[in-house]
């Protein structure tokens, strides 16, 4: 047994809880820089347009996030699972798999995306203000969405093979580079969206060849070539694990759109640019408490294939406190500051600074129903029952976020698409809260049962 496999077993859960989280949250947090970094620089050396025509894409990146968090976490909580049983070799398959299918993946989306360019973003709102931006980013953006799947899914794998501050160091550095280069060939060369593109280019191709290179050197968790190949049954294992967090994703790249078009019908250019800041903010928040969940994965993962139930009850607990502590702080600091955050992204124009201040609090007041509901949905991900957090996904935006962005503006107008987020957050907690009860009591009677065979 190794020492990593020790330590899951046996270490100080709270300590191993912050060795895992809180490198995983700082490592999520930089792919939010990325982002802020874009809209920062597009804002004050744009405008307004440009903001918008990032907010016009923002459901192409969604999409390719549900891409790679279908595999890192389906396939790293599977390679977790086989890990605790000392099955080390599927472990290895089971990243050989994963690495083959999103690298395909990858290379047909990015051919697609050249091929119908401007159809898809005229299908995703696009307009007369803001298309030529739109495309001008997307040209150069697009080669490099193999690396932006891959960054996603290997950084989940690295915490699985116990490197958590490595993975951190990844995204930060690939963070590093996208602030660098933006400042150079936004600000300084005058490249606009082109520059900002070129820049998450780079900033995705540095840190994607890194994690490669470094599992094809693995030692536990290893690119074996004879692996990288296409693997049906490991493949339904890693999606019926992994499918609800690309649902999840993928059905919020749908509200995105959704979101979108009711915001240009019922507030236009300024409520689609006010979204474009806000989802920032959500995005930050939302990227604060998945760092503790995917923090806590593989440890969970692993203590859940060794039949350590007691400890699978204790992680979990343990999590959702700081979880719970953590939201409520974030959300009344944003709350709060909701003015100063608005005008962070955009200069001279005071109309779009109010509006975004008004509609913050709104949109995003309910956030800690959404870390609530996370924290359960992860749980059944991360125990390899991901069918469960699949219906948790579908309830939340198939059945009331994107139908209420439709039906609540009808009656109340831009309000009523603000209102269809913590709405529907605020249901779906309260439905996970209840399940997740019934769950911790199932895992204590395992508990019980196993200690008695000792």
């Amino acid at each position: 047994m190794t020492k990593q496999e020790l330590e899951f077993r046996e270490g100080n859960i709270v300590k191993l809880l912050l060795k895992f989280s809180l490198p995983a949250t700082i490592a999520n947090l930089t792919t939010i820089i990325y982002n802020i970094t874009d809209r920062y620089y597009i804002g004050k050396v744009v405008g307004r347009n440009g903001i918008s025509g990032l907010a016009t894409i923002f459901p192409i990146i969604m999409f390719l996030s549900a891409c790679g968090i279908l595999f890192g976490t389906g396939g790293s909580a599977y390679a977790g699972i086989s890990m605790g049983r000392q099955e080390i070799e599927k472990a290895r398959k089971i990243l050989g798999t994963s690495f083959f299918c999103l690298s395909i993946m990858g290379i047909i989306f990015t051919i697609v995306g050249f091929l119908f360019m401007k159809p898809l973003i005229l299908f995703l709102g696009a307009t007369s203000n803001n298309i030529s931006y739109v495309i001008d980013y997307c040209k150069y953006f697009f080669p490099s969405m193999v690396f932006q799947i891959l960054i996603i899914a290997l950084s989940a794998f690295l915490r699985t093979d116990g490197q958590p501050l490595l993975s951190m160091l990844t995204n930060l550095t690939a963070a590093t580079l996208n602030i660098g280069l933006d400042y150079i060939w936004v600000v300084k060369s005058g490249y606009g969206m082109s520059g900002a593109a070129l820049a998450t280019t780079i900033s995705n191709i540095v840190p994607g060849t890194f994690l490669i290179i470094y599992f094809f050197r693995g030692k536990l968790l290893k690119l074996e070539p004879k692996f990288i190949r296409f693997n049906g049954a490991i493949l339904k294992k890693i999606v019926s694990i992994g499918l609800s967090g690309f649902i999840n994703q993928f059905l919020n790249s749908v509200f995105a759109y959704a979101l979108n078009t009711r915001l240009l019908k019922y507030g236009g250019d300024l409520a689609l640019a006010g979204m474009g800041i806000m989802t920032i903010v959500r995005n930050f928040l939302n990227t604060s408490y998945l760092g503790i969940n995917q923090g806590r994965l593989p440890i969970l993962s692993y203590n859940w294939g060794a039949k350590n139930y007691r400890r699978v009850r204790k992680i979990f607990f343990y999590s959702m406190g700081i979880t719970i502590f953590l939201s409520v702080f974030l959300v009344f600091t944003i709350k709060y500051n909701s003015k100063d955050i608005a005008g962070f992204f955009i200069n001279d124009d005071p109309e779009l600074i109010n509006y975004t201040a008004k509609a913050i609090p709104i949109h995003l007041g309910m956030m800690m129903s959404t870390a609530i509901y996370l924290s359960c949905a992860n749980y059944f991900q991360s125990v390899g029952k991901g069918i469960i957090t699949t219906r948790f996904s579908l309830i939340r935006l198939a059945v009331l976020t994107i139908p209420l962005t439709y039906i609540l503006p009808l009656k109340f107008g831009i309000l009523g698409v603000l209102l269809s987020f913590p709405i529907s957050d605020t249901v779906v907690a309260v439905v996970a809260s209840i399940i997740m009860a019934r769950e911790m009591k199932r895992v204590k009677v395992l508990m019980i049962k196993e200690e008695g065979k000792n």
